[in-house]
């Protein structure tokens, strides 16, 4: 099981670590020199501003994991939401009689839980970005 926990953690990490801010520019770097040098800094940090386009903000945070929409007041704004996980582990005994014993037996049981959270929603009006929504974890 701890293995499995393991290479799960593992395969998050090199998927995680292979969509940086570098790689995304390095495959479109005509798009990064256009953007002003103070986006360019922003961009390479992975920081995103109010009045940035949606090639700012895929460039500084990759592809969102789901893209929603809202009306309000008769315009339609788009809001990008990016995921994160986080983990929690707990150690709990469990009393086994067994079947046939007469002796109690404690099992000791390791559980690992994975808990998905929206940790940055990006909205956009007319195709910039009016407001960023991120969680502190």
């Amino acid at each position: 099981m701890k293995n499995l926990v393991f290479l799960a953690a593992a395969c998050a990490l090199l998927t995680a670590c292979a969509s940086t801010p570098e790689r995304r520019i390095a495959k479109n770097p005509e798009l990064f020199e256009s953007f002003p040098a103070d986006v360019q800094e922003n961009v390479r940090a992975g920081i995103i501003r109010i009045g940035y386009d949606r090639d700012m903000v895929r460039l500084a945070l990759g592809d969102p994991n789901r893209i929603s929409t809202r009306q309000r007041e008769g315009e339609v704004l788009e809001i990008w939401t990016y995921t994160g996980v986080y983990y929690t582990s707990e150690t709990y005994r469990v009393r086994d009689f067994g079947r046939f014993s007469t002796m109690e037996q404690n099992i000791i049981v390791d559980r690992t839980r994975q808990h998905p959270y929206d940790r940055m929603r990006v909205e956009f009006r007319d195709g910039y970005v009016e407001a960023v929504e991120q969680v502190q974890r």
